[in-house]
């Protein structure tokens, strides 16, 4: 799958459906979870448009 835009959010931006960049993180696709060099639990969305 071919990603236009791929944005990391942390995991209390994702469930609260922060929107960053324009982008809401779940209208996408979620690629990877994982912890940020600040410790924090991270996922990579990725938008398709």
């Amino acid at each position: 799958m071919t990603f236009k835009q791929i944005i990391i959010f942390t995991i209390k931006e994702f469930n609260k459906n922060k929107e960053k960049d324009g982008y809401l993180p779940q209208n996408g696709t979620v690629i990877n979870a994982f912890v940020s060099s600040n410790g924090l639990n991270s996922v990579a969305v990725g938008f398709v448009k």
